[in-house]
Order: C-alpha cells, then structure tokens, then sequence
C-alpha cells in the first residue's frame, strides 16, 4: 500500500512537501479535472529524486497523460501514460499496469495545486473508507521567456547617428591639414604642393566625431582614424573614413576621423618630417578625446586606432612608436628645427591613454624594433601587388617614374614584415592579404568603395570585439563528476555577466545553479537545442545556441 501511495504522488505532479496535516479532506472540495493545464509540466520531489508529470488530455470526467522521474542517471526521459476517469465520488488511476480507486480534494491555483488524496484500502473497501495522504503541494513548470540583449558592437543597434564636426583638437604650425582627393596626377599635385609650401602658418586642427543617437551607455569604445594620401593629400571626409564612422557608431562606438597636417618639401628628410607630424597631430587628438571622454561617454579602457596607407603608418606610430625611437630627421639639424617629443605638440593636454589595438590599412613602419613598445594587438590589410607602401620590405612610392623612391626616401616594413614580428613577440595579431591587389584595395577602378571594403569591415568589426570580450558567454557540456553523474549539466564559459537566461527545445531544464543548468530530453522530439542569452555587465547583448 506505501509504494501506491507514493506511485500516486508521483502521477500528481509529485510531492513537494510531506507536512502533515489532518486526516479530514479539506473542506469536500471538487476536483474539477477540466481546469489542469495542458500546456505546462507539474512538477515535485519525492525521497529526493524530482518528478514531472504531463496532461495532455483533460474533461470533467477524464484526463489522460504521461509523467516521469528524474535522478542523478537521467539523460532522456523514461515516459510512463496514465489515465484518470471520474466515478461517482471518486476516481480510478490507471498506470503501469495497476489500477487505483483515489479521492480527489485539491484547490487548483493560477500556477499550483494543493490538497490531498485518500486511497481507498482494500482491506477496509467493504466500509468505503479511505486512507488520506499528506498536505501535497504541486508546482507548474514555466519555462522562461528568452530575452535577446541588443548585440553591441556586433550587429547595427541604433539607427541613427549625431556627428559633429569640425571639433578644434589643437592649433599647430604648418602647411595645410586638408587636401580632398581630386582626379590629379602626381605631378599636378606637387606642383601645387611645392608653392603652398614655401611658409608655414598657424593651423587649427579638427576632427570630426560620431556617437549613436540615444545610446544611454555611459562607457564606450573609441576608435580614431585618419585617412591616407601620402602626408599630402586627403582629408577626414574620406568616404571610407565616413562610412566606417557611420558603421560602427551605429554599433555603439564613439568613433572620430582626425584631419593633421599634410605637406613637404621633395627632400628626404622633410618627408620623414612630415609623417612625424602626423604622429604629433595623431597624439594631440588622442590626448584631447581622452579628457573629453565623460563628455563623449568614452570608455578610456577601450581605445583603438586605424587608418589606410599614411593614415595606417600614423597609427602604427602612434601606437608603438616612443621618444627614444624618434627618427634622426625629426631632431634639430643645421637645415632643421627639433621637432619636439610626440607628447608635445598641438594643444597643452597631457593626458595619458594606452591603446589596445591598432587597425592597420596597407601601413608600414620605419622600425621594427618599435613593435616592442607596446603589447596592443594588430590587425592588418595589405595588397600583395602594392607599390605604394611595400607589404614586404622596400621603398615605397615604386610607382613614380625616375628611380624617385630609391633617392629621396628610405625602405619600410611593410604588413608582412610587421606581423611576422608581432608573431614573435606574441603579440595578438591578424594579417589579410589581398592576393593581386595593389594600393587601397577597398576602392575600384572609378574610386568607388568595393567588396573589400565591406570585408574590411566585417574582420575589424569581428577582431575588435574578441579584443573587448575575450572570453564568450558560449555554451559548454559539464563533465561528469559523482554528483551530477549521467545527467546532463551545460553551463557558460564566461562570468562577466549581468543576467543570464536560459531555454530549451525537446526537453526540460530541471535546475539552476549560477551559471550551469541541469537538463533531460526528450528521446522522441525532433530537435534538442539548448538556449542561452543575456548581457555583460556593460550591457552588450550575447546569445548562444547548443544543439544536442
């Protein structure tokens, strides 16, 4: 008679409590059958194991359904059906093979059960009396809602971007901060270059900065980048520099595009001169947006830099390039003025900062021992038919006619050169290179931005995002150990995390513990997927699939 006892508690719903309470029914309720759930599982623990059970089928006479038990050896669940048909006052329970006259006194909840059952004893049917079981309590099974987080810097979360441009970043002396792109030769442009820069003059330095519209994140990454064009020509309205601006503000960056100043004179060491200038301006406006960062909402934590070709050197410069490594050029000379340390030019700020990853594009280096000064990680793009800025090592400028490259200018380390290096150092790095492309790759024929543009994209967007999340919140199986044995328990890689929620398909989630859940599947159901989303504790949304 015990063993029926606790078989019935396991059909209804299973025992939550054991308190006792007494032997009278309580109050003669009617147990009305129509109003169980055929949408959820019921569920309760009995002699420490849990029990799930399953309507599928509910009149006001009859219900049908299935229950089963789950221990510490479960992987799928062991169904076992049972019936139940109301006769006059009482109820016959018909399971495994056996078959059971019940009394049914229970109030049915918005999300449990609770009464008592009594069991008609064989012994004492010929006076129709029954044998009352304890106080019973049984829970529904709700399975949660899965939330999707906004997926930051992943995927495009807001719609709209604010930029302001223009932004005064510092005032330096020199001979022009902008020169927009035009269909010129090289020749056209040094010609104008030659007579605009006989003199220098006082030069206010701008940028322009773009920051998601309605962000309420109060800490986000930067990235700063400066367009290309030989420390001559280019300015920070580049269309890539503005489309890449765009694309990842509207991902939940702050992102600026720097203008610094440009020209030189046709001689070697005012080209190296000129490049040490970008450096100078490149510094002045990492210092500015550093102090502005609560006004920005910048995560000083968090700073990348980039640029294509010259814009590429400057921010490898800025990244790895130090005092003690200031090319000879840039020092005082009989021809030339001391330029000055990288930290002293364009505005009085001395705001310190460390960048955590340089985006290069088809850039190259003076040094390679440079690299050493720094552990930032480095992502790269580079032709391998470049004759602009080797991707080996090499002069650059190839391209002009006249053996111009070989006099007036000294080899590079280009893309190659430096990730072979970074390798060394074990330095987090990734190069792309571009089989038969030749300088600026993102662009075709007619200037217009290509597929490799869009590829660019994508990687940084990809290799910035391990740079902030280095650990994912991903799904993983738990081994098995004493306590949990052959049940299958899955938790998350990652603990950085502000809330987790979890869901299942083809089975059921059947505990929780910190960041691990505990699950039984059902043999029979056409997929078994398990289900993870949440956000870190900056609020970046994640979501991550298992599929058993």
């Amino acid at each position: 008679m015990k063993k029926v006892v606790i078989v019935l508690g396991i059909i209804f719903f299973g025992l939550i409590s054991a308190k006792e309470v007494n032997s009278q029914p309580i109050q003669g309720l009617i147990f009305n059958l129509e109003k169980l759930s055929t949408e959820n599982f019921y569920y309760g623990k009995i002699q420490d194991s849990l029990y799930y059970i399953k309507f599928n089928k509910v009149q006001e006479s009859y219900a049908e359904g299935f229950y089963f038990i789950v221990d510490n050896n479960s992987v799928f669940a062991d169904k076992k059906p049972f019936q139940i048909t109301k006769k006059r006052k009482s109820y016959i329970v018909n399971f495994e093979n056996k078959t059971v006259q019940l009394k049914l006194d229970f109030l049915i909840l918005e999300n449990k059960i609770i009464g008592k059952y009594g069991i008609n004893d064989k012994f004492l049917k010929i006076f129709r009396n029954f044998k009352w079981s304890k106080y019973l309590e049984f829970k529904m099974y709700i399975p949660q809602e899965l939330n999707k987080y906004p997926a930051r810097y992943m995927h495009k979360v807001f719609d709209n971007v604010i930029v302001e441009t223009d932004v005064k970043y510092g005032n330096a002396k020199g001979y022009w901060d902008s020169y927009p792109l035009e269909n010129e030769s090289y020749f056209e442009i040094l010609q104008k270059g030659v007579m605009s820069s006989i003199t220098k003059k006082n030069l206010d330095l701008k940028m322009d900065i773009y920051m998601p519209k309605g962000d309420t994140v109060t800490k986000r990454p930067l990235i700063m980048l400066m367009h290309g064009g030989g420390f001559y020509i280019g300015d920070k309205k580049t269309e890539a520099l503005v489309k890449w601006c765009n694309y990842f503000a509207s991902m939940g960056y702050v992102t600026a595009s720097v203008n610094y100043r440009l020209g030189f004179k046709p001689v070697g060491p005012s080209i190296q001169r000129a490049a040490y200038r970008g450096l100078l301006d490149a510094h002045a406006a990492m210092r500015f947006l550093v102090s502005k960062a609560d006004d920005y909402n910048i995560n000083t934590e968090m700073i990348f830099v980039g640029g294509t070709s010259a814009g590429g050197v400057t921010a490898l410069n800025l990244t790895y390039l130090r005092n003690k490594n200031r090319p000879e050029a840039t020092k005082k000379s009989f021809l030339y003025d001391d330029q000055g340390n990288i930290e002293e030019s364009g505005n009085s700020l001395n705001n310190k900062f460390n960048i955590k990853a340089v985006i290069n594009m088809w850039g190259a280096v003076n040094d390679l021992e440079i690299l050493k000064n720094s552990d930032a990680s480095i992502i790269s793009f580079h032709g391998d038919a470049d004759k602009v800025v080797p991707i080996d090592y090499d002069f650059p400028f190839q391209d002009i006619k006249g053996n111009f490259s070989s006099v007036v200018l000294e080899k590079m380390y280009g893309s190659l050169k430096i990730h072979i290096e970074a390798k060394k150092l074990g330095v987090r790095e990734e190069l792309h290179i571009i089989e038969s492309a030749g300088h600026s790759p993102h662009v075709d024929v007619n200037d217009n931005l290509n597929e490799i543009f869009d590829f660019i994209s994508v990687e940084v967007r990809d290799f910035l995002y391990d740079e902030m999340y280095p650990v994912k919140c991903e799904i993983v199986t738990k081994p098995a150990t004493p306590f949990n044995r052959a049940m299958p328990v899955y938790e998350t890689t990652c603990t950085d995390y502000n809330n987790l929620q979890w869901a299942i398909e083809g089975g059921i989630i059947t505990g929780k513990k910190n960041n691990a859940v505990r699950v039984i599947w059902f043999d029979n159901a056409g997929k078994h997927k398990l289900m993870l989303s949440g956000c870190y504790r900056d609020g970046t949304g994640f979501y991550n699939e298992y599929e058993f």
